[in-house]
């Protein structure tokens, strides 16, 4: 709870800051179901689970953050659900312009990911380097940083190699209708002996690829394809199917 209220205050404090340069923003409240594969129920004994979310961000010459909470099984308690517990999980990424090489920024890079539940937690940070690479309509944001880690396996707080990933964006029209292709990748590597006890190699890999559709100004929907390998608690490759229904303010 501290760690969520601390990210709420951190993105209150900088919109407000930051609110006079703003050239776009968004914000938007979805409902999301994520349905793991077969196989990944079978190897890794994770359950399929809805949540709530509540999204947004902005930007402006000065850089861009963005965040999101999410709430995970909502309507379920904390314990004593065989798998189904409620579980928190926030994010909050900020980049910020240093300078510039030619056209492309150079940015210090932050983001803060935080999940619990039932007497568990994990919290991963990143600090580092971020640029934007515009090709069209394609956008890519690639960083890489130092990871530091705490979670709730005895194994305490510490500096758990580098992660480096990007995020991709395309918007696009066809059939007369607005879509929009999006990816967030994130590699975990050089990772600590100490962190990497249930996994095959110190490298990870997590993220998702969506397709969505802009209905209208209001409305979107998606579905999403989510993959990790040797994270989330598992050295199995797993992968799900999520599917999301926005309201965009």
């Amino acid at each position: 709870m501290k760690a969520r209220k601390l990210l709420l205050a951190l993105s209150l404090i900088s919109g407000s800051t930051l609110a006079h340069a703003d050239n776009w923003s968004f914000a938007n409240v979805s409902a999301n179901y994520l349905d793991w594969s077969s196989r990944t129920t079978e190897q890794s004994g994770k359950k399929d689970f809805g949540y709530l979310e509540a999204e947004g961000g902005m930007g402006g010459n000065w850089g861009d953050v963005y965040g999101f909470f999410d709430l995970e099984n909502p309507g379920k308690s904390d314990q004593g659900t065989n798998g189904y517990d409620r579980r928190y999980t926030t994010k909050a990424i900020g980049r910020f312009n240093l300078t510039q090489v030619g056209n492309v920024p150079v940015q210090l890079y932050a983001h803060v990911y935080d999940t619990r539940g039932n007497n568990f937690f994990s919290q991963n940070r990143v600090l580092g380097l971020s640029t934007e690479l515009k090709y069209g309509n394609l956008t890519i944001k690639p960083f890489i940083g130092a990871h530091n880690e705490l979670d709730s396996f005895g194994i305490g707080s510490g500096y758990n190699g580098w992660m480096a990933g990007y995020v991709l964006l395309y918007p696009f029209s066809a059939f007369g209708q607005s879509f929009l292709v999006t990816q967030w990748h994130e590699t975990e590597f050089a990772r600590k002996h100490e962190f990497v006890a249930n996994y095959k190699h110190n490298t990870g890999e997590n993220g998702a690829i969506a397709l969505w559709w802009n209905v209208n100004k209001r409305f979107t929907t998606g579905v999403q394809y989510r993959y990790a390998d040797q994270k989330l608690g598992s050295s199995e490759y797993q992968n799900a199917v999520i599917y999301s229904a926005k309201y965009n303010f």
